[in-house]
């Protein structure tokens, strides 16, 4: 989106080609919904935990989640509308077409579209920004379960008395601490210690931190057979590791994302990816295809948004 308001200020013709809600995983289904369930979580803790012993007293909050749910989303929709939907609405050197685009050669795109028929799609210059999917873990049973990925967990109608957590990811630690504010009983699941790459001394504090506040993390434990027992009621899940079963009501998969790159047919341009399917860039956001760039989650960079919205008008003067 960035890109493309950049390229309209200069005076380019702009083909937005997207497949499934305008506004990308941020606004729909990442750091908004987030930040706004990890904030209702945050004032739970401090009734919970009031910090001026007698005089604030502590309370324990009753919890509506179908109303906090609604209160997200109806924010959700009020940005996604505010940012992205009513500008293009309103900016007609954007044309924005609802459907699957895959490379035809290096200078075209075929474009499936929602409605239905095809839609070929000439370029001069194509930037690729098509973000990345939750990844799931090669688990023995795990894709036979109704598990979450952060998208259902950020919908789910009801906080689980019992969430179990695959993964050490930024997004697995932040929704494991919500839920557990929320009165979810949290178990972490973390294939080494929490934040082992980026930073261990922090990773170490917010081990201390969880464990004050409840949250159960089991470091140097992987799953390596996931079961879904169906009861009268709600189901179980059984996850077995080398310390022994552990049983949950849900279970939430957050061990990273893979970029959104293996429908896109880029073996028909040139573009080089890495073994895991990133889009390799220069620092100007260039592929190895000279007149295609991209930005975001499908390349190598960082995943974060404020890099994805930089790396976007890095082509504006190339």
């Amino acid at each position: 989106m960035a890109a493309a308001l950049k390229a309209v200020e200069q005076g380019a013709r702009v083909t937005l080609i997207e497949r499934g809600t305008i506004g990308g995983t941020c606004v729909n289904v990442g750091c908004v919904p987030s930040k706004i369930m990890i904030r209702a979580a945050h004032i739970a803790h401090l009734r919970r935990e009031s910090p001026f012993d007698g005089g604030i007293a502590a309370t324990t909050p009753t919890i509506q989640r179908t109303a906090l749910l609604a209160q997200q989303q109806a924010r959700v929709d009020e940005l996604r509308h505010a940012k992205y939907e009513g500008i293009l609405e309103g900016n007609p050197a954007i044309t924005v077409l609802h459907g699957s685009a895959r490379f035809k050669d290096n200078r075209n795109l075929i474009v499936q579209l929602n409605d239905g028929g095809e839609r070929v799609v000439a370029f001069d210059r194509c930037l690729i920004a098509t973000g990345a999917s939750p990844a799931v873990p090669p688990i023995p049973g795990l894709k036979d379960t109704p598990y979450w990925t952060s998208t259902e967990a950020l919908v789910s109608e009801t906080i689980p008395k019992r969430l179990a957590v695959i993964g050490s990811s930024v997004v697995a630690l932040e929704l494991a601490q919500a839920f557990a504010r929320l009165g979810a009983k949290v178990t972490i699941l973390a294939r080494s210690t929490l934040f082992f790459r980026e930073d261990p001394a922090i990773g170490e504090a917010v081990t201390a931190a969880f464990r004050m506040e409840g949250i159960e993390v089991r470091e140097h434990t992987q799953a390596s057979q996931v079961a879904y027992i169906n009861g009268e009621g709600d189901g179980e899940f059984v996850l077995t590791t080398a310390h022994g079963e552990l049983r949950a009501d849900k279970l939430l998969v957050a061990t990273g994302r893979a970029p959104n790159t293996r429908k896109l047919a880029l073996d028909a341009t040139g573009v080089t990816l890495t073994p895991q399917g990133a889009i390799v860039i220069d620092p100007g956001m260039r592929t190895s295809v000279e007149h295609i760039y991209a930005a975001g989650d499908c390349t190598d960079q960082p995943q974060f948004v404020y890099v994805a919205a930089a790396a976007a008008l890095a082509p504006r003067s190339t």
